[in-house]
């Protein structure tokens, strides 16, 4: 009885003391720790939590893994108060655990050990023309019939500006012109529409209004292109994909997000900058350069920027193929940009990653920038609208874009890891892939 009771109290005495433990702020580290990790085959990943506990470290995968340059071996023990090093002799998926005391599971973790991949970096100035999947609707306007009357035959329909119009009377579009050719081609003026909104596709049906001048409308402005000046990223010579921007793209109008139909790029040069000031956006000034001449398709427009296939070899003055760095290696500290200010020259400009954003889930928000490069401060202010999608490059490998600017700090803004935007070329191949099957 009283061995039944002492144990009893033992219990209860762990448990309040692995409860408090857990509360503590030192532990409370770990909740910081990610759930997944990725290292490059062969190259060396330190992870820094600075939790003052020693725990057992297990694996599955053992013979594979140097834990702080000692092959780990079904467990070893770490203390996580100091920076911890990993490395892989091989590609693959390995399921680390780590306990405490050696019993008590407090964090599974999984590593992907991924190969070196290689990029020709950006910073050229690029002309970027998307058309949505059909026009989108960027107004609602009345028609005033032949005999003076005032109509609004889409309002009536229930169309709403930021809808996107994908067929007519089972005729596929993509731009205005050739909507209205329909609508005044055929007999019947009971015209169908085909409405993306929000994800959902449906039909709806309206009359066609003979105006004064004789054209039949349906009291719609729409829009079938989206037009501006970018940056590229980055060029895969092995894929021939490129990852532009760094950001999507929406309507200017209707705040939407562009589903594309077909689009392209091509060259662009700037001919000036508007200077960013606190609360007022500067931007690239530029004009396309032989606009017949595509250089590229755009096949995706995502969260992490435009993406698709370059026509000829890209190239750029100073690296021919530099590595791309996981998120897990960019370090706060000394980087550069890559971007065009005059003309089509790329040129270098000093900057600062103040601050990496750890993520369990990808973001465009993933480090914080700030130009020190006092030749463009002086030039652009900081960061302006064109110059999304300008390389981050720090220790010869490239580690992010340029998206965003902070509009009290025009010095200021955010980057992408270039990782997220390798992702989505992946999804691009992989699409593809099945496609072609």
């Amino acid at each position: 009885m009283i061995y039944s009771k002492n144990r009893k109290l033992i219990g209860i005495f762990l448990a309040i003391f692995i409860t408090l433990i857990a509360l503590s702020p030192q532990f409370s580290g770990l909740n910081r720790f990610p759930d997944r990790i990725r290292v490059i085959e062969g190259k060396e990943q330190t992870l820094n939590l600075r939790i003052p506990f020693n725990f057992q470290l297990y694996t599955k995968d053992s013979g594979f893994l140097t834990i702080n340059g000692t092959a780990l071996k079904d467990k070893m023990n770490v203390n996580l108060k100091n920076p911890l090093s990993i490395r892989s002799s091989r590609l693959g998926t390995y399921d680390l655990e780590f306990r405490l005391f050696g019993i008590i599971p407090v964090k599974k973790m999984k590593l992907e050990v991924l190969p070196e991949m290689k990029v020709v970096p950006g910073g050229h100035s690029i002309g970027v023309k998307l058309r949505p999947d059909g026009v989108i609707v960027v107004g609602i306007a009345s028609v005033i019939d032949e005999k003076g009357k005032t109509c609004y035959p889409a309002k009536e329909a229930g169309i709403q500006v930021g809808d996107t119009i994908s067929m007519v009377n089972g005729y596929k579009i993509y731009t205005a012109e050739e909507l209205s050719r329909i609508v005044n081609r055929d007999d019947d003026k009971t015209v169908t529409l085909t409405i993306k909104r929000n994800g959902k596709t449906f039909q709806t049906q309206l009359y066609a209004v003979k105006s004064k001048d004789g054209i039949y409308q349906i009291g719609l402005w729409v829009r079938d292109i989206a037009a501006g000046v970018g940056t590229l990223t980055f060029y895969d010579p092995e894929s021939g994909y490129y990852g532009a921007l760094g950001h999507i793209i929406s309507d200017s109008d209707t705040g939407r997000i562009v589903e594309v139909g077909q689009g392209e790029i091509i060259r662009a040069s700037i001919t000036s900058i508007a200077p960013a000031r606190k609360n007022v956006p500067g931007e690239k000034r530029g004009v396309f350069v032989e606009e017949e001449r595509v250089i590229g398709n755009i096949l995706s427009n995502t969260e992490f920027g435009i993406f698709g296939r370059i026509y000829q070899p890209v190239e750029n003055p100073y690296y021919s193929e530099i590595p791309v760095a996981l998120a897990s290696f960019a370090r706060e500290g000394k980087a550069q940009i890559m971007t065009v200010i005059d003309g089509e020259r790329i040129e270098k400009f000093d900057i600062e990653i103040q601050k990496i954003i750890r993520q369990n889930f990808p973001s465009t928000k993933g480090m914080i920038i700030k130009i020190t490069d006092p030749r463009l401060i002086e030039k652009a202010g900081g960061i302006v609208q064109g110059m999304s999608g300008s390389p981050i490059i720090q220790d010869g490998h490239l580690v992010g874009a340029v998206t965003h600017v902070f509009v009290n700090d025009p010095t200021r803004g955010y980057g992408v890891f270039a990782e997220w935007m390798l992702e989505e070329i992946s999804k691009l191949k992989n699409e593809r892939q099945v496609s072609n099957f």
